[in-house]
């Protein structure tokens, strides 16, 4: 049942009353749903007593029907009514029988007089439930609950008074707060809206200046600081020592049930590690670096944050170089991986990879992230190096644990802690005394750790229970608890949740609901719609010192199992339930609609942009309005980031898996195209032309259909992009004409001049230099028509290109070094990239080495996936000319990675295949001369996929270039092949 009543009353003298009484609260109006155990109670479902205990937990108050039976001594109503107290349910008495008297603990209450007229009875009931939703109703309940406590006070135990007196006190706090909204909710309201805004204006600050993210010993925040009560798991922790200190072992997974303190047992072990030692004694140890990956925070398990984190930890040249590759999306998770791990050599250094489950599949133990799985396997199958990683886990990463086992250690933590640890635990967490733990029997101890089965987490349930429920004792506890379930530790927090009042478990609920820690404010943002004078932080902070949350760092989170309880006790809700407009009752999909707001008002200023982490807010959004199945406002997110952050700062698989995430659902049509060009865009960045162009053509006819030239046109010009890159020059060049033609149309003039240096482009491809030259002037001619920067930097280099192909290499070298300065200017990297090789191919063709090699280094600062192989292509064959041979054999064999990289997801990739060809044959020219067929192969399956003249001019230029220093003649008669079989040599 949720948000009904549950009615107690005796079968002996009230069953007709409260069937009565039922039926017409259900009837209405307004219809009041009701629980009567006569009509709700389900055979075979679950033991009846403890339906009726779920009933009153769920229920909104019970309703206690006072007949002569009800109230007399020993009977079973008071099981009900004492019940609904300790779950802070309003009780709310109805006189049937003239002489029922209130009992003793419920005195203070008013009843509603049913003993003359049930007609009038009930329209005082229900005058009264409309009145208790009111801010008065609200306070009144609360004075109810203090009067109670107050005749409690004297006549608990002497060790359970300061949990009394703690409750009193938090009550006249909250008695307070309410009477200021009784009194005047306008300005008590306002008072709010402000301290909200305010720290609003807070979050939204950028956090600046932010400190260098390279050479960090210990990356990131750890999850949690292990509690001061923190006991034995002495085997556990030497397992863990004996891992660290292994030279064999990489990696090691403890796998347990939530609750078991699986992190604490880690981030204690850590902790020690970085002041030098082990804990427990188990002797020093040194490491120079850890970091800490876990979804507590800004840093969740995935492969971009194990990557770039790593590189963190390294000097930071190296680490900018390596970040520099991870942004090109052809770089495979394994090579970077490799990188990485050569690059921190011998330092020592831990991972910790926590709730892993959030990764895998939990029906296959498959890996959700196939980057991470990759990295891992590498982890494992690498060459020595010093990585170690340390998961915890719900779930088994059964797919891991088949690869390398030699490597691996896996712990199941599924057993509790024993005696006397986890009474240790019990005693520790009492430390006045008034939980009745600290003094307790070591017998009624023994017992409770049966109870719990030793399971850190139930064990802080139990004392969170006796925190907020006076009325309970350790021996009624562990009475109540006996015989427990399988799921022990879901069990006592359930209880736990279930004894708190409704305000402190909506604040719960609220945090269930955001994914990340949040500070109090996001949960007054989300309450405020139902408590508009709300203030979470007192209670906030009752329930970090109860255990029922966790702060790091001034935000609070949920352990999952509280998460996944809180959740589950919140109803789905519809569509429609918190949309503008529309009324927002208290559900799932009301929450998250409003969690997401939270993040749009908490956004940095755009101009403050420079990292993944300053868009934390936008992917926070994103995970609330793909949960809410808003899927459109998910993709107006992912449209405001994608293309100028996500792809510019390298996180294409990223982008690749969010834009994946909406596709196949309910889409506006315009959305769903727009949805469609952007995953191309990935699909393309990352190399897989075929999903790209399936994509584009899905996007078209929509943009068409919907009348959206501009879209269309950017549509037609991805599509000629992608054909061109697969060598389809004379399809790429009918698009960019398509193209054109709308943008003539249309007057868009910064798209008129990027397609008219695409159309030079593919001129060049097929040869027709004068007309691929003609459409570069016009293209430049355009861009300097108005301010369009990036396109003069692109328009320029086009043209650069153009001259060099004519012969004009003065002209050539003038244009480069002008592309080369406005795409710095502004941070174009692709231009800044292509332009220096491109530089260092005219220095290379005109003898000078020295300025050639220069412009090839310094090429490598940037980032352009697509053509990631050429600069060191062209820095090799430079050293194969200087005589560096050492150096040209490491530049070429890179090369042949990136170009690989490509390959892996097109075979046929026929610029990658000519780059690995003229990489091969320096190789060969510098001693590997068995591999000439390797080239052989490649260049003719390049010629099949790219014959285009352009094309094969350039790759003689440069087959040339290495054949001048074949002091053999191992090449001659390789030349052919890169000719391929139509052109004359």
């Amino acid at each position: 049942m949720r948000e009904g009543y549950f009615v107690s009353y005796s079968r002996v003298d009230g069953a007709d009353f409260a069937l009565k009484l039922a039926d017409e609260l259900q009837a209405g109006p307004p219809p009041t749903e009701v629980w009567v155990d006569t009509r709700e109670l389900v055979p075979g479902r679950a033991d009846w007593d403890d339906q009726i205990v779920e009933a009153i937990q769920t229920a909104r108050a019970v309703l206690f029907v006072m007949t002569s039976d009800s109230v007399r001594v020993g009977s079973s109503c008071k099981d009900e009514w004492v019940a609904a107290l300790r779950y802070k349910k309003p009780v709310i008495p109805l006189r049937v029988d003239p002489e029922a008297g209130l009992p003793f603990r419920l005195s203070s209450r008013q009843w509603v007089d049913f003993s003359e007229q049930f007609d009038v009875g009930l329209a005082q009931l229900r005058r009264y439930l409309r009145w208790a939703d009111t801010p008065e109703g609200v306070l009144q309940e609360l004075r109810y609950r203090l009067s109670d406590a107050e005749r409690e006070s004297p006549r608990v135990a002497e060790a359970q008074r300061p949990r009394v007196e703690q409750e009193i006190e938090q009550l006249q706090r909250q008695i307070d707060h309410q009477r200021q909204v009784v009194e005047d909710p306008s300005a008590a309201q306002d008072a709010t809206t402000t301290r909200v805004a305010s720290a609003l204006e807070r979050e939204r600050e950028p956090q600046r200046p932010k400190t260098n993210r390279a050479r960090s010993r210990f990356v990131n925040p750890p999850p949690m600081l292990a509690p001061t009560y923190f006991q034995d798991r002495e085997i556990e922790t030497r397992l863990l020592a004996e891992f660290v200190r292994s030279d064999e072992l990489r990696i090691m997974s403890l796998v347990g049930r939530g609750g078991v303190g699986k992190t604490a047992i880690v981030c204690r072990l850590l902790k020690a590690l970085e002041s030098g030692g082990l804990p427990d004694d188990l002797g020093s140890w040194v490491v120079e670096s850890i970091v800490y990956l876990s979804p507590v925070g800004k840093h969740p398990v995935t492969f971009a944050n194990l990557f770039t984190d790593l590189c963190r930890v390294l000097p930071e040249e190296r680490s900018k170089q390596l970040l520099e590759r991870h942004r090109d999306p052809s770089a495979r998770p394994n090579e970077l991986m490799l990188s990485v791990l050569e690059a921190l050599g011998t330092s020592r250094t831990l991972v910790l990879l926590d709730n892993f489950e959030d990764v895998l599949d939990l029906q296959t133990s498959d890996f959700l992230d196939e980057a991470l799985q990759e990295a891992l396997f590498t982890l494992l199958r690498a060459p020595v190096h010093a990585v170690k990683a340390i998961i915890t886990s719900r779930a088994s990463p059964g797919r891991l644990l088949l690869v390398e086992p030699a490597r691996q250690r896996n712990v199941n933590l599924d057993e509790g802690l024993g005696s006397p640890y986890a009474e240790q635990i019990l005693r520790a967490m009492d430390p006045d005394g008034s939980l009745g733990l600290r003094d307790a029997p070591d017998d009624l101890l023994e017992r409770a750790k049966e109870r719990t089965r030793g399971f850190p987490r139930a064990v802080e349930a139990l004392a969170a229970i006796l925190a907020v429920d006076h009325d309970t004792t350790l021996a009624q506890l562990v009475e109540d608890t006996n015989p427990l379930p399988e799921n022990v530790v879901e069990a006592l927090v359930g209880e736990a949740f279930n004894r708190l009042d409704v305000m402190a478990q909506q604040i719960v609920q609220v945090l269930a609901v955001f994914t990340t820690p949040v500070p109090a404010v996001a949960v007054d943002f989300v309450l405020q719609l139902y408590y508009p004078a709300i203030d979470s932080a007192p209670v906030l902070s009752q329930l970090v010192g109860n255990l029922f949350v966790k702060r790091e760092e001034g935000r609070y989170y949920l352990h999952q199992v509280d998460r996944d309880y809180a959740l589950q006790r919140v109803e789905p809700g519809n569509e429609n339930d918190g949309a503008k407009g529309a009324r927002a009752p208290f559900t799932q999909q009301a929450l998250r609609r409003r969690a997401a707001d939270y993040f749009v008002k908490t956004r940095t200023p755009r101009q403050t942009w420079r990292t993944i982490d300053d868009l934390a807010p936008q992917l926070a959004e994103f995970e609330l309005r793909a949960q809410a199945r808003e899927y459109d406002a998910a993709s107006q997110i992912l449209q405001s980031i994608t293309p100028q952050y996500l792809y510019l700062w390298g996180h294409h698989r990223l982008a690749c898996t969010l834009h994946e995430r909406l596709e196949g659902h309910a889409l506006d049509p315009w959305m769903q195209a727009r949805n469609k060009m952007e995953l191309a865009t990935c699909y393309h960045a990352l190399g897989d032309a075929n999903k790209s162009i399936g994509l584009l053509e899905e996007a078209l006819p929509i943009f068409q259909e919907l009348g959206d030239r501009d879209n269309e046109l950017t549509c037609l010009g991805s599509l000629s992009v992608v054909h061109g890159v697969s060598g389809e020059f004379k399809l790429a060049r009918e698009l960019t004409v398509r193209a054109l033609t709308i943008a003539r149309e249309t007057l868009n003039r910064e798209a008129e001049a990027t397609l008219l240096a695409n159309l030079a482009l593919n001129d060049a491809a097929l040869g027709d230099t004068a007309s691929a030259l003609e459409h570069g002037q016009q293209a430049l001619a355009v861009a300097n028509e108005g301010d369009y920067p990036r396109g003069k930097a692109h328009r320029t280099n086009v043209l650069g290109g153009l001259y060099f192909e004519a012969g004009d290499w003065p002209l050539a070298t003038e244009h480069y070094l002008s592309a080369i300065e406005t795409a710095d200017e502004i941070g174009f990297a692709q231009v800044s990239y292509e332009a220096r090789v491109d530089l260092a191919i005219v220095h290379l063709h005109s003898g000078n080495l020295e300025a050639a090699a220069k412009h090839a280094e310094s090429a490598g600062a940037y980032d352009f996936p697509l053509q990631a192989q050429d600069a060191p292509l062209i820095l090799g064959i430079i050293r194969l000319h200087q005589g560096k041979i050492d150096a040209a054999r490491a530049a070429l064999s890179e090369a042949i990675v990136a170009a690989e990289g490509l390959m892996k997801r097109n075979r046929r990739h026929g610029t990658a295949l000519d780059a690995r060809a003229l990489a091969i044959c320096g190789l060969v020219v510098s001693g590997d001369a068995e591999r000439i067929d390797e080239a052989r192969e490649d260049f003719r399956l390049a010629r099949a996929v790219l014959p285009a003249p352009g094309v094969i001019r350039r790759v003689l230029r440069l087959f040339d270039a290495i054949a001048a220093v074949d002091a053999g003649q191992l090449l001659a008669a390789l030349r052919r092949d890169a000719a391929g079989p139509s052109h004359e040599s």
